[in-house]
């Protein structure tokens, strides 16, 4: 069954980055619309020693980073990406709440997202993120394994 619309989560660890290149070569072999979406996970602190608008500007650099690195994700996969249509996103969040909605969102028939991420507090405690998508999701979920 061929894929239409396949959104990727990434969070720049090394198993985030073999599920974007799964997703490159799936888009490629379906001639599906990718979206590559980037969850900034930052609990905001907001006390008297943390003013609101250096807060405004903490998250500001946080999304400028994340463009920077999905800009460099897509290059350096050029040449396999080029004649794709890819999309990408980058939102604020938690990552399996996240995605879940961006896959509403989105319309989309398949996640590919790997299998262990950046590890969080929340994740050793509560599960994973790709356990929690596999759990909500109404799409198919494939998860890849390096």
């Amino acid at each position: 069954m061929p894929f239409k619309r396949i959104l990727c989560p990434v969070d720049f660890s090394n198993s985030s980055l073999d599920a974007f290149e799964t997703a490159i070569e799936m888009t490629r072999r379906d001639r599906a619309k990718l979206c590559v979406l980037h969850v900034i996970e930052g609990q905001p602190v907001v006390s008297e020693w943390f003013p609101a608008q250096s807060l405004g500007e903490a998250m500001v650099r946080m999304e400028e980073k994340a463009h920077q690195a999905l800009n460099t994700l897509l290059a350096s996969s050029s040449s396999e990406s080029a004649s794709l249509a890819v999309a990408t996103t980058i939102v604020n969040g938690v990552p399996f709440v996240e995605i879940l909605k961006q896959t509403k969102t989105w319309n989309a028939d398949l996640i590919v997202l790997g299998a262990r991420g950046a590890a969080s507090v929340d994740q050793i405690m509560f599960g994973s993120t790709a356990e929690r998508v596999l759990r909500g999701a109404d799409c198919s979920v494939l998860v890849v394994r390096h």
